[in-house]
């Protein structure tokens, strides 16, 4: 059994507890958040220990790997804890607000010979990971454009909005991190236009729609666009054009049945919201990481990767800030 401490029991917390206490062969043993009622409540649901610091979490000899779920601004802190304590770790994104932070994760991972694994959760979507696998084998032939859609359902707390680290770095960092993993290539210019619709996000200086337009050397061109509501559910969708044809990720209903009549044709709605959708891209995500842990493959997602999603959240956003398009330039890494 693999005794892991999960760091944080909000939103992100949540789904991570849902899937240790799905699998087999882990067993959650510590739980630190700093609402301790909230963290006793779940160690009494799942008979683990609520740590009372997340040192005393971390250092726990039970314990064998992290899981960091915790606010964003405090990630970077628990990596750098839990890899200087010689503890394999799976982090929710970002590992830092900078690339100097990101680099420091990394660079203790790797002296200390530890899994770091960033929770990039939709490569583990069956359904996109079905359309990667596709192009990757040759399917779609020269890859000529990429569209993602990205709406949210129901739209995120301003609490949380507010320590988001913008929709740039929160929401549109898996659209970037996704693209580059199909492409297996990242772009080289990109051009973003923002505009807000929800007033409670304008006043926060956040923006709640966005369009970002890729290119990149090959010829390949790419769009995404993103919403922080969409009424209709959770709005997930993935299409790869190319020369040989076209694969997509279509969003998934909640049932099958269609009723068709008179008045027309009904479907069935689609995920609600964020737990449905990725419930099974969570697990995964957790199995990559124990396999990891116990040596049985390596970590999929680079550090060098993690850097370019980053450096293009940041080039998106002075797109959109300077009103123009702005190169990413290689990576200096």
């Amino acid at each position: 059994m693999t005794g892991v401490a999960l760091l944080g029991l909000g939103r992100a917390g949540s789904f991570h507890l849902a899937s240790i206490r799905s699998l087999p062969g882990v067993r959650l043993a510590r739980v630190y958040d700093v609402d301790r009622a909230r963290a006793e409540k779940v160690a009494a649901e799942t008979g683990c220990v609520a740590a009372a610091s997340d040192a005393e979490a971390i250092g726990a000899d039970d314990v064998d790997a992290v899981v960091i779920a915790t606010p964003t601004q405090t990630h970077h802190g628990y990596v750098v804890a839990a890899l200087e304590a010689g503890v394999p770790v799976l982090s929710e994104k970002p590992l830092g607000v900078d690339l100097d932070e990101i680099d420091q994760c990394f660079s203790l991972a790797r002296d200390r010979g530890l899994p770091l694994l960033v929770a990039f959760q939709r490569r583990f979507d069956p359904s996109f990971a079905a359309a990667a696998a596709a192009v990757h084998a040759g399917e779609v032939g020269e890859l000529q454009f990429i569209r993602s859609v990205s709406r949210d359902n129901p739209v995120p707390s301003i609490d949380y909005i507010k320590t988001s680290n913008g929709i740039f770095h929160d929401c549109i960092v898996h659209d970037f991190d996704l693209l580059c993993w199909i492409a297996r290539e990242t772009p080289e210019e990109v051009f973003a236009f923002g505009s807000n619709f929800l007033p409670d996000v304008k006043a926060i200086g956040d923006l709640d729609t966005v369009v970002v337009a890729l290119r990149f050397a090959s010829g390949l061109l790419a769009s995404i666009d993103i919403s922080r509501k969409s009424v209709y559910g959770y709005d997930q969708r993935l299409e790869v054009f190319g020369s040989r044809g076209m694969v997509q990720s279509e969003n998934r209903p909640q049932t099958m049945a269609v009723r068709s009549g008179e008045d027309g044709i009904s479907a069935p709605p689609i995920d609600y919201s964020f737990p449905t959708r990725y419930r099974d891209a969570y697990r995964l995500e957790l199995e990559c990481f124990l396999d990891c842990v116990r040596g049985g493959r390596e970590v999929p997602i680079t550090h060098e990767q993690v850097r370019a999603v980053h450096r293009l959240a940041n080039a998106a956003e002075q797109s959109f800030r300077e009103g123009r398009p702005v190169r990413v330039e290689p990576s200096p890494k």
